[in-house]
């Protein structure tokens, strides 16, 4: 063949016509069942099923804050990433907790709680964690999460005041724990002002270190909660009046103050000689601001709070000093607390992200992984010992006869379990005859010709003992002795029906004990 016709031959059988004629293409069901491909689809169902039932153990966990609160993921205005990752390249040890913190370390690491309203109570935490260290940062500001509008410029993560001055209100800080202070706001601006730690240490503030500092929010360590809460309701009530005043006025009306009644004056007056006075505890004043105290340890504990949050916040990283106050009072609070190593929890349990424990979540987290682990290895053995250790399944074959063969296979077996096999002897003798007959092809002559040939050949082949000597013996052969005389027609058949078997071989046949003896 020449190179030619070989390379014809070559284009040929790529042709369309050529392939479908060398092989044959699978249809779409064959690609589809194939067992390698259920086997996939099996386990990336088995696979999306498990991860399923995983995630659905660590839903909780997953759940992030809303955007815009005082977390320290947040890097709106009152949040504290900036804080974490600045700590961070100090070298300290940050990280993020959901209220579960082993016993065996609790007085060893700093836990900030960084509540985002003064309604979250903090008696029941700190009631389960009295021996660890913590600094609590005060809220100052209400706010909610930012959505920008058509036209305004802002992310969906920034926050924005829900009021227009955005402040919390002072009165409502008494009920976030014990032993809290009165909280004021600095009314009159401090572009200058100094900072005093409890050390001889002095540094400045820069201007934009808070973008109003003149709601400074300081502790007042000499006054108690019942004078500070009749110190607010008057100035609600000059605050009422002016405005009531402000309305006549714009109405053209008459204005008359409001006259207090004499009865509650005098009831008031009589409280105020029956109650006791109150001893303020002896709070410990740590850092000062143009001499407003901003940062205090409770009394006997190793609780800190700092009520002005805007020095360690987002604000207060718009300056590189900010930053260096913010490392600094968080150096001032580890270095009181005589902690030797800078290891820093942020606690965001009070912003409704909490540890959760559940069935799921104990079986896939040390020490219990490795028992799953074992439990899931083994039932995936034992699976795959069941699938492959008896093969393919085997054929039932049925009760009841299907076809000539398995009828008469049928029949032999019942007659056999009656007891009446050997009366079929005759019958036996006939069929082995006719089988002869039609061997040799006689079976189209008439049955005194046929029985001529056959008799005529079996006088030929000189066997013994002769047919008719086996018919009459098996005829009246009895259960025992029945089988040896089917054994020796069928040896007669063979004999018979034998074309390469010379007859010194056909006298040599062995018919049997039995049947010589006939």
């Amino acid at each position: 063949m020449s190179a030619a016709s070989r390379h014809r031959d070559a284009v040929l059988s790529k042709s369309l016509s050529g392939r479908q004629s060398a092989e044959r293409r699978p249809g779409a069901a064959g690609v589809l069942f194939r067992p390698i491909t259920l086997i996939s689809l099996l386990l990336i169902g088995l696979f999306a099923f498990g991860a399923l039932i995983v995630l659905s153990g660590f839903a909780k966990d997953l759940r992030k804050a809303p955007p815009g609160q005082a977390t320290p993921r947040s890097i709106s205005a009152v949040g504290y990433q900036a804080l974490t990752e600045y700590l961070k390249e100090l070298n300290f040890d940050v990280a993020e907790t959901r209220g579960e913190r082993g016993y065996f370390d609790r007085e060893s690491r700093l836990v900030v709680y960084t509540p985002s309203s003064p309604y979250a109570r903090l008696k029941r935490t700190l009631e389960d964690t009295e021996e660890e260290v913590r600094l609590i940062v005060l809220p100052k500001w209400s706010v909610g999460q930012m959505i920008p509008q058509k036209g305004e410029s802002g992310r969906n993560d920034w926050a924005r005041k829900t009021s227009e001055e955005g402040l919390h209100s002072a009165g409502d800080y008494q009920s976030m724990m014990e032993n809290m202070p009165v909280i004021r706001r600095h009314s009159e601006p401090t572009v200058n002002a100094q900072v005093f730690f409890d050390v001889p240490t002095e540094r400045s503030l820069p201007p934009k270190l808070s973008p109003d500092f003149k709601d400074l929010q300081y502790f007042d360590l000499n006054t108690a909660w019942t004078d500070y809460q009749s110190e607010l309701r008057a100035l609600r009530e000059a605050e009422a009046e002016d405005r009531r005043r402000k309305n006549a006025e714009a109405e053209g009306k008459d204005y008359t103050p409001k006259k207090a009644k004499e009865a509650s004056d005098a009831d008031d007056a009589s409280e105020t000689e029956t109650v006791d006075p109150f001893t303020l505890p002896e709070h410990d004043s740590l850092m000062q601001i143009d001499g407003k105290t901003v940062l205090i340890r409770l009394e006997n504990t190793q609780t800190y709070i700092l009520s002005e949050p805007d020095l360690i916040n987002t604000m207060a990283f718009e300056t590189q000093s900010g930053a260096h106050l913010a490392s600094a009072i968080i150096n001032e609070v580890i270095g009181e607390a005589g902690m030797e190593w800078q290891v820093i929890d942020f606690d965001v349990s009070l912003h409704g992200i909490e540890a959760n424990q559940n069935i799921i979540k104990l079986m896939v987290t040390p020490p219990f992984l490795a028992a799953t682990l074992c439990l899931l290895a083994a039932g995936g053995l034992v699976a795959w010992q069941g699938f492959n250790r008896f093969g393919d399944p085997a054929r039932v074959r049925p009760d009841y006869a299907q076809g000539p063969v398995s009828l008469a296979e049928t029949a032999a077996g019942f007659m056999e379990t009656a007891g009446r096999a050997h009366k079929t002897g005759d019958a036996y003798a006939d069929l082995i005859r006719r089988q002869v007959a039609e061997a040799l092809g006689f079976g189209a002559r008439s049955m005194e010709h046929t029985n001529t040939l056959v008799d005529a050949r079996e006088k030929r082949l000189e066997l013994q003992p002769r047919f008719a000597d086996l018919k009459h013996a098996i005829k009246t052969a009895d259960t025992q002795s029945y089988p040896q005389y089917a054994r020796a027609l069928t040896a007669w058949r063979d004999a018979m029906t034998a074309t390469n078997m010379t007859i010194s071989d056909q006298k040599n046949i062995d018919l049997g004990q039995e049947d010589r003896s006939l």
